[in-house]
């Protein structure tokens, strides 16, 4: 069903810009999203200390940093131009359970994402009553 959907939409598109460049006798980009797309991010945590920081970016170089509550810079990824949508995995369950943040660099603008790592288990209780 997927592929389906994925080669009707691929269709249309090459359609729509073969059309538009016979009319305009321009060319026409080819791919006018990426130049659309602003930088985004989301992080996903894990209960067992990891992360998951998922970048979505147009053509650009940007720096994912991980930093403690002392603006102690833990661990750092370099995205390169070339990769469109990413996703990194940081380890931090070595790290004691506390605030951090996660800095989205691109060169003009910095986002700041604050996660809250706690690793501790909580055990659950069961009682049970004779009587």
């Amino acid at each position: 069903m997927k592929t389906l959907i994925a080669s009707v939409l691929l269709t249309a598109s090459l359609a729509l810009s073969s059309a538009g460049h016979a009319q305009s006798g321009k060319p026409v980009t080819s791919n006018p999203i990426a130049q659309e797309v602003e930088t985004r991010f989301w992080v996903v945590t894990t209960t067992n200390g990891k992360i998951e920081v998922n970048v979505i970016k147009a053509e650009k170089e940007v720096s994912v940093n991980v930093i403690d509550q002392f603006g102690h810079t833990l661990a750092s990824k370099t995205i390169e131009k070339d990769d469109a949508a990413t996703r990194t995995r940081f380890d931090l369950s070595q790290l004691p359970d506390g605030a951090y943040k996660v800095v989205l660099i691109d060169g003009k603008h910095k986002e700041v994402k604050n996660i809250e790592l706690n690793t501790r288990s909580v055990e659950a209780q069961r009682i049970v009553s004779l009587g």
